[in-house]
C-alpha cells in the first residue's frame, strides 16, 4: 500500500514538473517562457561569460533566469 502511494506523488510530482518544462530555440521564447516562470530548456554554449549576459538582460520584473544543469537526454539541436 505505501509503494502505491509514494509510486502515485512521484508520478503526479513527474507530470507536474514536465508540465512546467518550455523548450525553447529564440531569445523571444526564452524570455516569454521566463515570464511564464516556466523551467526553460535551451540550447546552451557553457560559457561563464554568456550566463553573465543573460543574468543581467533578465533581471527585473521577471527574475533573472539561472543555469542550473545539463539533462542527460537532450533534444536535438536543428542544424
Amino acid at each position: 500500500m505505501l509503494d502505491k502511494i509514494q509510486q502515485n506523488l512521484f508520478d503526479v510530482a513527474k507530470q507536474k514538473r514536465d508540465a512546467c518544462i518550455e523548450v525553447v530555440k529564440t531569445w523571444d521564447e526564452f524570455v516569454k517562457a521566463l515570464g511564464q516562470k516556466k523551467l526553460i530548456l535551451a540550447p546552451w554554449c557553457d560559457e561563464e561569460e554568456v550566463e553573465k549576459d543573460v543574468k543581467a538582460r533578465t533581471r527585473g520584473e521577471m527574475g533573472a533566469a539561472k543555469s542550473l544543469c545539463t539533462p542527460f537526454e537532450q533534444p536535438e539541436l536543428p542544424e
